[in-house]
């Protein structure tokens, strides 16, 4: 109970210190550096009341006025309290724009660093009847939860990404996956790069779980679109080999079905424009790895062969900009919202904030959104999966599927020299601009 009011107690202080920036730029009469409250994020304008968090959770609160009670499960201390704390202030800045009416109440829980002790801190929720979650972001500490969501009704909505958490719902409780799932990315990726020409495919990726789920997705996707999958390389941590595994990769090579069928290998006569090799190459890794290797392909690249680099969302990150991936293709949400969003933010807070903090802002304004619709009612299961249009936020179009699974409409980004804005990704194809109805599929 201490650390819940210690909590709670952090909470009010972000508050307050929110609520004296908000009213030094009133008293001002200026706007903040980005403005937030007219770009594309929100059509709500800055409200004119100067008590901002007055209505979330302060001790000016009415005692007879009905909160919703959502809870923020997210590590507030170890070592990722920074990213607990980003995704909260995320939150809180999207009570202020997506919640005006002051209907949600963020109750903070820490999941600290392991999967244990975020199973107390979900049972701590459980006593306090709250049945709406947002968190946790790792897997093992969603696996930790799944079975007590559903045992007591509660919609949890992690961040993870990760699709084995399929199926882990029911109509009552369980777990939704808002991360942007591998399979999305790899599939949409793919459907642009073969789109523009590019059919045989290569990938050096890191020799770890996600770089063997990306592989073998991009195996999968490459050859349901008749495209050529050439070769797949891995590296382990200390990436000693690199050098070897990109000299292997760039002059790997497959010959057309119509040369060797039927026949031996010694009867084959092989001329170098029978060879297919490579015209892209996929790098499931960011910063210096990946750097390292688009580096030693350019040099290694003695034919000039024309490769063309793509990345993941993992590469929608300000802070792993490096000259070597210039022109790589990645996919992700459009990124002018976001922009928006991490430019206010460093305005608040003088950093940028995680990539992933957008999850806990859409969040916060989905649940709004839903518990606004139901005139005060608590959000369960079927209203997330019945919201069937989408959700329109920072991260574009959402919205979940009865498995559990967030289903997004993503961009392909191409990273390229800073704009004047401090923009290095530009949008090279839209996302689309609504969904598919599942059940006429």
């Amino acid at each position: 109970m201490k650390k819940y009011f210690l909590l709670l107690s952090l909470f009010l202080c972000s508050c307050q210190q929110i609520t004296q920036q908000f009213k030094a730029l009133d008293t001002q009469n200026t706007k903040p550096e980005t403005n937030i409250a007219t770009s594309n994020l929100s059509n709500i304008a800055l409200p004119n009341n100067q008590e901002i968090f007055s209505n979330k959770n302060l001790p000016t609160i009415k005692s007879d006025q009905k909160k919703v009670q959502v809870a923020l499960l997210l590590p507030f201390s170890g070592k990722n309290k920074d990213l607990g704390f980003s995704l909260f202030n995320c939150a809180t800045i999207s009570l202020f724009y997506n919640d005006p009416n002051g209907i949600i109440e963020l109750v903070l829980f820490d999941s600290k660093d392991t999967a244990i002790d975020t199973e107390k801190a979900f049972k701590e929720i459980i006593d306090r009847k709250i049945k709406i979650v947002i968190g946790p972001v790792f897997t093992s500490s969603v696996e930790a939860i799944e079975k007590l969501a559903r045992q007591n009704k509660i919609t949890v909505i992690s961040l993870s990404n990760n699709q084995n958490l399929i199926n882990k719902i029911d109509k009552e409780g369980g777990v939704f996956v808002s991360g942007i799932l591998p399979e999305n990315q790899v599939d949409k990726i793919v459907n642009y790069a073969i789109s523009q020409g590019k059919l045989n495919f290569a990938v050096i990726a890191p020799s770890n779980q996600y770089g063997k789920t990306i592989t073998d997705l991009l195996k999968r996707f490459v050859r349901s679109k008749q495209g050529n999958f050439i070769t797949s390389e891995f590296y382990d941590n200390n990436s000693k080999d690199l050098d070897r595994i990109v000299e292997r990769t760039i002059n790997a090579f497959v010959l057309p079905e119509n040369l060797t069928k039927g026949k031996k290998n010694k009867d084959l006569v092989i001329n170098d424009y029978d060879r297919i090799y490579p015209q892209v190459i996929m790098i499931p890794e960011s910063g210096k790895i990946a750097s390292k290797i688009i580096s030693l392909i350019k040099k290694q690249n003695t034919n000039e062969r024309d490769f063309q680099i793509l990345g993941t969302s993992q590469w929608d990150d300000k802070s792993i900009f490096d000259s070597n991936l210039i022109n790589a293709w990645f996919p992700a949400p459009e990124n002018e919202k976001f922009s928006d969003l991490e430019n206010y933010y460093y305005s608040k807070f003088e950093k940028f904030p995680p990539r992933i903090a957008s999850i806990t802002y859409d969040m916060v304004g989905l649940i709004a959104e839903l518990t606004n619709r139901k005139q005060g009612q608590i959000p369960v299961v079927s209203d997330f999966i019945n919201f069937k249009n989408g959700y329109q936020g920072v991260d574009g179009l959402f919205r979940f599927l009865p498995n559990g699974l967030v289903q997004r409409n993503l961009a392909i980004l191409k990273i390229s020299v800073s704009n004047k804005a401090g923009n290095w990704f530009e949008t090279i194809e839209k996302a689309n601009d609504s969904f598919v109805d599942y059940n006429k599929n």
